[in-house]
This record gives C-alpha cells, sequence and structure tokens, in this order.
C-alpha cells in the first residue's frame, strides 16, 4: 500500500493522527462523514496538550472521537454517518457514538488497551435499541501502522506500561511494528513538521 492509494476519509482520519503524534501527544485522529461522504466534522486527540485550541484540551476526556461527535446536535439521529477513527474507540468513545446515534464507527488499529467495541449490545436497553455498529480494525498495513503509532508513542512516554504490555502480549505482530517506527525515529520526523504523505511510504517499508 502507499499514500496514494489511501481512500479519502482515512487519509483526513490519519493526517489529524499525525498531527496529534506530532505534538506529542495520543496519536489518534477522526473524521465524521455523512451520507453523501462529505466530511462534516473531525476531531484530534488534545489529551496531553494544555495549550491546544479546543475542547477539553489538555483533559482526559480531549479524545478524537468525542471532539468530532460534539460537532452533532441532540435533535435528531445520524443512522446515515459514519465515524472513521485511526484507532479502536475505548469505552468513551464508544458511548458518545452511540449517544450520538451514528450509524457506524469504522476504526483503522487496534487496541488491546483501551478498545471498548466489544461492549455488549445488549447492555441496557438504549444500546439494544440503537443502531450504531462498529467495524475494525483493518486487516492490512493501514491498520497496523495506525496502531503502530500508538505503540510508538508510549514506547516513548512508558516503555514499560500498561498499554505497551497489553500490546506485546495480545497483538505482538503491532509491537514490533511500533519498535520498528521508533528505530527510525518517526516522531522526529512528525515533530519537525513533515507532512504524513512524505514519510508514509517509508514507514510501511520499515514495517516489513
Amino acid at each position: 500500500m502507499r499514500w496514494a492509494d489511501v481512500s479519502a476519509p482515512w487519509r483526513a482520519a490519519l493526517e489529524l493522527a499525525w498531527a496529534a503524534y506530532a505534538a506529542d501527544t495520543t496519536p489518534v485522529g477522526a473524521v465524521l462523514v455523512d451520507g453523501s461522504g462529505a466530511v462534516v466534522a473531525h476531531g484530534i486527540n488534545a489529551r496531553y496538550r494544555d495549550d491546544a485550541d479546543v475542547p477539553l484540551a489538555g483533559s482526559h476526556l480531549a479524545h478524537a472521537e468525542v471532539l468530532a461527535l460534539a460537532a452533532l446536535s441532540s435533535q435528531r439521529s445520524y443512522p446515515e454517518h459514519v465515524l472513521y477513527t485511526s484507532l479502536e474507540p475505548c469505552l468513551l468513545c464508544v458511548g458518545a457514538a452511540v449517544m450520538s446515534s451514528v450509524g457506524r464507527v469504522a476504526f483503522a488499529g487496534t487496541d488491546p488497551y483501551g478498545g471498548a467495541t466489544g461492549l455488549p449490545a445488549d447492555l441496557n436497553v438504549h444500546l439494544r435499541r440503537g443502531g450504531t455498529t462498529f467495524s475494525g480494525p483493518l486487516d492490512d498495513e493501514l491498520g497496523t501502522f495506525a496502531a503502530a503509532l500508538h505503540v510508538e508513542f508510549y514506547l516513548r512516554r512508558k516503555p514499560g506500561g500498561h498499554v505497551v504490555a497489553a500490546y506485546e502480549e495480545h497483538a505482538p505482530a503491532v509491537a514490533e511494528a511500533g519498535h520498528a517506527l521508533h528505530r527510525i525515529s518517526l516522531y522526529e520526523t512528525a515533530a519537525a513538521g513533515t507532512p504524513l504523505a512524505e514519510p508514509f511510504d517509508a514507514a510501511l517499508a520499515s514495517l516489513d
């Protein structure tokens, strides 16, 4: 796979994840598209960015999916909308998608530590009557890269922590991909302001 082959919604989500990564916060980006495929909202993770000019920045609630979904009015449901996110949504973001009544959430990379898309659909009446479905992770290089960015971030932030340990136990191939991105110093490339389109193909090649 090459950058030119990545579809528009995934490209937009990954570019937002890359911008978060460059800012040294959790590398997750999300875009919301309507029934025609047009992007109607976007969100970028800002958990560790007190200086970011986005709602909730610097708090544990500043997740990309939540920030994208917050653009939706509570006056209607959105069964035709799809939320594309670079990483498997956590419990907070799964809940936000269900409460926002979007039709589908598609995620690229797996998250064996915080991913919550296996939440029982019959947990309560709201979930039983809701129509939100979840699809992912992508079983290709794109999915591996998106999750590997998450691993690489934590290899720098908390190398001996629970997130890296979860990947090493439950998704060892992705964990190794994260180590590969770490070895090529991908974060330094992002922090220098390089657009993702430039290092993407070489970064994927490093995962082989």
